[in-house]
């Protein structure tokens, strides 16, 4: 194994941190009450994770996508996307889907 395939998830890794840290935190201190709901905070910083990572994932993704559901899907197939309608199970808004 090649040295930097070993070490891929650790700039993936990263990448995500810097990310998603930074909107997370400051979510935490626009309503302080999330130290307290933990999952909330993880729901939190995976829909500022998924805004990023969110298009790739599902372009990288569209054959095997089409090769899972094409052959067994009878009439309309609703696909969400990732992150794209979190504001609607999250009780806490985010900064970054608020109208400014």
């Amino acid at each position: 194994m090649k040295l930097a395939n070993a070490l891929s998830p650790l700039f993936d890794l990263r990448f995500a941190l810097s990310t998603a840290l930074y909107p997370t935190l400051k979510s935490i201190l626009f309503n302080p009450w999330l130290l307290l709901r933990p999952f909330e905070v993880s729901r939190v910083f995976m829909g500022h994770l998924w805004v990023v990572f969110g298009d790739g994932v599902d372009g990288a993704g569209k054959e095997v996508k089409d090769g899972l559901v094409k052959p067994y899907a009878k009439g309309v197939v609703l696909d969400l996307g990732a992150g794209e309608y979190l504001s609607l199970f999250l009780r806490v808004p985010l900064p970054f889907m608020v109208a400014r």
